[in-house]
């Protein structure tokens, strides 16, 4: 038995999903990720739809519910349990309600305050961003679904070698029918028999939980939904050594997460009108409707350009086989000048490859205007005008897509160039006009 597990071990796949059986078989894994919860896993969110199916058509006619999870690590948890370590304890989440219940005096009507008993203030408190021992389930498969993949990944979320690591997206399936039938009467409280509970709310203010099919389960102080459950079941008599027995009443989905497959999904489930706008029925909703509106037309438009320039890549590799020899630079600019300083750009055999001759020219054209029409006398004695020039350059460069490394290196090599044909064209100028009126002198002694 050590050796089996042992070697399963050894085969495992670097993303854990794959490790799992694929659906309609579980396994418990690896604790540390899925606890004692059977996991499963789809090849793709398309899939999705035959879960659907299952849990609709369920022969024994058990009502589910779902919750689904961004991030496959994430355990079963409330807010209010992220808190503390472990589960979260009695006295604690009495302060908590009560620290909350005096807050909102004078903030909502006094009915509120006097008629709403503790479970039905936690969840106006959950809509409101109060931590709570409160967990969200819906009813509708698909809404679950949505906020399994609604968020982007954080940048973060890579290792050393900037892969991502957040794999697959979580979908928890939870039988609600046992849990409503641990209540065997209306005087009995499964939370005294340390079992969970289903919280419906009679108020919806906001219309979100009617909007998302939402309600909440609550566990015991001091335990977890999952060790609640699995009371439960033991109580029941379920064989809780099985990992297929205890998929029947909790289970978690692993489904594949990358960024694409998100869109996909998130654009499916808009055609069914699910999306921001509708599940979060106020601004905020809209906010974030339009935010996902947006945020996939400026993808639409890097993937185009993306397309565009890999079918560029494979057009320059279709010639690629005429000429092996890397491409050599040809400067046919004949004006001395222009071709002098564009040669100072090349401070390295790659640019040459990479070089467009009427880039450069513009560049060449640029400093050449500069200095013509806007240094003034002496400007290469000047570190002021050699610092406005560079920074010209510097802009140029950058704007004609010259290599960023090469940049400051290339401005100064190219402002330093043309500071010393400027310092020779003066000297030659001056030693000219010397020449000249030296003639002029000999001239008016030979008349004399």
């Amino acid at each position: 038995m050590m050796e089996a597990q042992c070697e399963k071990y050894l085969k495992r796949e670097e993303k854990y999903y794959k490790n799992l059986p694929l659906w309609p078989k579980f396994d418990i894994y690896n604790q540390t990720i899925d606890g004692l919860i059977p996991a499963t896993r789809l090849d793709s969110w398309e899939q999705f739809h035959d879960i659907v199916k299952y849990y609709r058509t369920d022969e024994d006619g058990a009502e589910f519910v779902f919750r689904g999870q961004h991030n496959y690590r994430w355990e079963l948890q409330p807010t209010l349990d992220r808190m503390s370590p472990g589960a979260i304890q009695e006295d604690i989440a009495k302060k908590q309600l009560r620290n909350f219940r005096l807050s909102i005096r004078g903030r909502v009507h006094n009915s509120i305050l006097t008629d709403t008993d503790d479970e039905e203030l936690w969840a106006i408190g959950q809509h409101h961003g109060l931590a709570t021992p409160l967990l969200d389930w819906s009813l509708a498969p698909y809404v679950a679904l949505f906020f399994a993949f609604v968020n982007e990944d954080p940048v973060d979320w890579e290792d050393s070698k900037g892969n991502p690591t957040n794999h697959s997206r979580a979908i928890y399936i939870l039988n609600k029918s046992f849990i409503e039938d641990l209540v065997e009467n209306e005087n009995s409280n499964p939370l005294a028999d340390g079992y969970p509970k289903i919280v419906e709310p009679s108020k919806d203010d906001h219309g979100r939980l009617v909007n998302q099919a939402g309600l909440f389960t609550i566990s015991p102080y001091g335990e977890t939904i999952e060790s609640a459950l699995l009371k439960a079941l033991t109580d029941s008599e379920v064989d809780i050594e099985s990992p297929d027995e205890i998929s029947k009443y909790i289970c978690k989905l692993h489904i594949p997460n990358s960024e694409d497959c998100r869109r996909e999904c998130l654009k499916h489930l808009r055609k069914m009108n699910i999306h921001h706008a509708n599940l979060f029925p106020d601004v905020i909703g809209a906010s974030g409707y339009c935010n996902e509106l947006i945020s996939e037309s400026i993808e639409a438009k890097n993937r185009k350009l993306r397309i565009a320039k890999e079918k560029q890549k494979e057009k320059i590799s279709d010639f690629s086989h005429l000429n092996s020899k890397p491409k050599e630079f040809s400067i046919t600019e004949t004006n001395d000048v222009f071709r002098t300083l564009i040669n100072s750009l090349f401070i390295d055999d790659s640019i040459r490859q990479k070089a467009n001759e009427l880039d450069l020219s513009k560049i060449a054209e640029t400093a050449v205007d500069f200095i013509d029409n806007k240094a003034g006398p002496d400007w290469y004695d000047r570190e002021s005008q050699l610092a406005r020039l560079k920074n010209i350059l510097r802009r140029q460069l950058k704007n004609s897509q010259f290599p960023y490394d090469f940049i400051s290196p290339a401005a100064e090599r190219l402002a330093s160039t043309a500071a010393e044909m400027s310092r020779s064209k003066e000297k030659e100028s001056t030693k000219q006009a010397v020449s000249l009126i030296s003639v002029g002198e000999e001239q008016d002694c030979n008349t004399k």
